[in-house]
Formats: C-alpha cells, sequence, structure tokens
C-alpha cells in the first residue's frame, strides 16, 4: 500500500479537525536602520501558542519582503563583534527550520497574514 503524501494528510487533518488557526501577527513597531533594509518588527503567535518575538520584516535589492527571525550578534570575550571572512558580523540563529521548504512555508504564511494586517507594507513590492 502506497503512503499518503503531505498534501494527502493535511486534506485529511482539515476534513478531520477542520481548518487549522493561521499565525497572527500581534504587534508591528515601524524601524528603519541606515542600510534601509529593515521595515519593522514584527510579534507573531503561531497556532501552537508560541509566540516569536522580534522577528524582523525585511526588504531586499529587488523590493521582496522576507523575514528574519531572531538571532543574536556573537561577540569575542572582549565584547568585540566576531566577523565571518568577508568582514561581517557573525549571528547565532535562535530559532531555525530543519528544512528550506519549512523556511518557506513559513515565511509564505507570515507574509500572507502581514499583508492582511499591514497592506500598506508591500506598497511597491519587487520594485514596482
Amino acid at each position: 500500500m502506497k503512503r499518503p503524501g503531505e498534501s494527502e494528510l493535511r486534506r485529511g487533518e482539515t476534513a478531520t479537525w477542520g481548518q487549522k488557526p493561521q499565525p497572527r501577527i500581534r504587534k508591528f513597531t515601524p524601524f528603519r536602520n541606515a542600510a534601509k533594509t529593515i521595515l519593522g518588527f514584527i510579534t507573531i503567535e503561531l497556532s501552537s501558542g508560541l509566540i516569536i518575538n522580534d522577528a524582523k520584516l525585511m526588504i531586499g535589492p529587488q523590493g521582496r519582503r522576507w523575514i528574519a527571525l531572531p538571532a543574536v550578534k556573537q561577540v569575542d570575550q572582549d565584547g568585540r563583534p566576531r566577523l565571518d571572512v568577508h568582514g561581517k558580523q557573525i549571528w547565532s540563529q535562535i530559532i531555525e527550520f530543519r528544512d528550506s521548504h519549512t523556511r518557506e512555508r513559513f515565511q509564505e504564511t507570515i507574509l500572507a497574514a502581514l499583508r492582511v494586517a499591514h497592506p500598506e507594507l508591500f506598497d511597491g513590492e519587487g520594485g514596482q
């Protein structure tokens, strides 16, 4: 017997338990850094009840929005930022995903919730 795929499992879950609650944007605080790569800080409440504070809504070179999860700057024993071979600061992820597919699904879901709660954040998205 063939194992069901992920989409079949999700349809079965929905039929059994109903529609899964979606993440909620609890708070958005606008912020612009000097490089203009950060649009603001987000507090996200996941359907599990987990609350993620200080995620960032970022903007890429082509205007594409993405979510950066909280991270801590690495420092040496003297308190100076640690740098990689290219001279960029090194950060330690606090939360991470097991694979790129899971990360992409999270990104899409949170960006969709942000589009509903704060559509103005997406004006000019994609370099328009």
